[in-house]
């Protein structure tokens, strides 16, 4: 019965990990998700929605891998797509607690995003 509680807990978890040591995965994510929110009002049905969101994803990543200006924009991108969540997350906190709680997520996300790029180099 445990087993069954502590097996999703543990996907989870593991899927977090990766995305936070692979902040190039997470930032391609982040820019995958750019154009289902510009498309998601054209009527267009879930397949065709993944398969943008997939093509965009895969795009970015290797955009990040061949080209350094692919890195600081995707980064940049990434980090304000954290403030943006950051932001999102309470709605019934107070303003300044949501626009201070999105500025640490989105530090954080540079500080991240700065670190993994410079000991990937």
């Amino acid at each position: 019965m445990l087993a069954i509680i502590l097996l999703p807990l543990g996907i989870i978890l593991g899927i977090a990990k990766v995305l936070i040591t692979r902040l190039d995965l997470l930032n391609s994510l982040m820019a995958g998700a750019v154009p289902i929110f510009l498309t998601r009002n054209m009527g267009l049905d879930e397949k065709t929605s993944w398969i943008i969101f997939g093509v965009a994803a895969l795009v970015a990543f290797i955009l990040q891998h061949m080209f350094k200006i692919g890195k600081i924009l995707l980064g940049i991108w990434g980090c304000v797509a954290v403030g943006i969540l950051c932001y999102l997350f309470r709605d019934s906190s107070p303003y300044t607690t949501r626009i201070i709680t999105a500025g640490v997520g989105m530090v954080i996300a540079v500080v991240m995003n700065f670190g993994f790029w410079m000991l990937e180099d």
